[in-house]
């Protein structure tokens, strides 16, 4: 008597713990996205914010205990999908988009003034042009001509230099037409006329690279995990699901489907079913290892800038007085004027790369039919 009792309390109990659990990380019927990453305001190419992207299919009720386990555990999978996924896709325009370098941008070419205003004095620069022209002494003296001359139009190129470097220090690398904005610029144009864009605009083609990215690895991802197919391939279900997911309710993405004519849409929607929860499981394991990719060349944008940074740094000691100095001196200098060069230089490549794996995706997505 006793265990008849607990296994009916059970299985009254258990489909509401199962429908609270879905309420509770979707915030209604419908599965409305994932708050905690509201903060994030990343969009898709229709301008609906990933973190509102919902499943669409019956809860179940308690008669049903079947699909509101079933529907509770695609609700959890597509939480933790989500979580996953929109911070790889923010992440992109947050690198390419120089979003890392607005909070200290002032700051760093503050502290560049600063050291430039305690190295940079006419003591030293005088004392160093001294040692230098000592050196040039000692070339001539020692019949070495042609080191002599080297020598001679190598400070008078840092003479020369130096004013225009030091009035402004790290200006050459952070202004609007600096190194790093001009390899992202150059980067974001290719990877743009990959993508078909003949005119790009380099600070608008960020927000768009990051809504294909949306796109090819949220967006239709979700539908073909929902639907069984990429109903965006139809004009009218494609504005039809994105109207659904902005009111929020999953019954509504069901009722769109049917509206827009996309019966197989609707039947899929209308049944959880344990390939559903099958496939959450596939996308969860399988999905990140395509974001690891934009999160690598994404770390790599922001790796290079940092470098590039420092070596504009570097350069500072360079010019105020190290250039005039024959020697290691001399090559450090030269070393970190090429190095800031090098990378902005490969702040474009893998800004290129970026456009090429989203051109990849986006004909993979194509040829699979999502």
């Amino acid at each position: 008597m006793v265990w008849t009792l607990i296994a009916v309390a059970a299985f009254l109990a258990i489909p509401g713990i199962f429908d609270g659990m879905a309420l509770g990380q979707t915030g209604d019927a419908g599965g409305n996205g994932i708050g905690v990453l509201d903060f994030m305001d990343i969009r898709d190419s229709d301008g609906v914010r990933a973190t509102s992207y919902q499943f669409s299919t019956d809860e179940g009720s308690l008669f049903e205990p079947g699909n509101t386990m079933r529907s509770a555990l695609i609700h959890i999978e597509l939480q933790i999908w989500l979580f996953l996924q929109i911070p790889a896709c923010e992440f992109v325009g947050f690198a390419a988009g120089y979003e890392w370098l607005d909070p200290f941008h002032r700051a760093m070419i503050g502290v560049a003034e600063g050291i430039t205003r305690q190295v940079a004095t006419p003591l030293v620069l005088i004392t160093a042009a001294a040692i230098g022209s000592l050196i040039v002494a000692l070339f001539i003296a020692r019949g070495f001509y042609s080191r002599a001359t080297t020598q001679i139009c190598f400070m008078l190129l840092v003479a020369v230099l130096s004013p225009v470097f030091l009035a402004e220090p790290l200006a050459e690398v952070l202004s609007p037409d600096g190194l790093l904005a001009q390899g992202r610029d150059l980067g974001i144009s290719v990877a743009a006329g990959l993508n078909g864009n003949a005119n790009p605009n380099p600070a608008d083609q960020v927000e768009v690279m990051q809504a294909g990215l949306v796109d090819n690895l949220v967006r239709h991802p979700l539908q073909t995990w929902n639907f069984g197919h990429v109903v965006d391939r139809s004009p009218v279900c494609r504005e039809a699901w994105s109207a659904a997911v902005v009111v929020g309710d999953g019954s509504d993405i069901r009722e769109a489907m049917r509206d827009c004519g996309d019966s197989a849409a609707h039947a899929r929607a209308s049944e959880p079913s344990w390939g559903q929860v099958g496939s959450g499981l596939v996308i969860i394991l399988l999905s990140p290892l395509a974001s690891l990719v934009l999160v690598i060349l994404s770390f790599m944008i922001v790796r290079d800038g940092c470098y590039a940074i420092y070596h504009g740094f570097m350069m500072i000691f360079g010019f105020a007085a190290g250039g005039f100095i024959y020697g290691p001196t001399q090559n450090f200098l030269i070393r970190n004027v090429v190095d800031a060069f090098v990378a902005a230089g490969r702040m474009s490549a893998f800004t290129i790369f970026l456009g090429v794996y989203t051109l990849f995706l986006n004909n993979l997505f194509l040829q699979a039919g999502g």
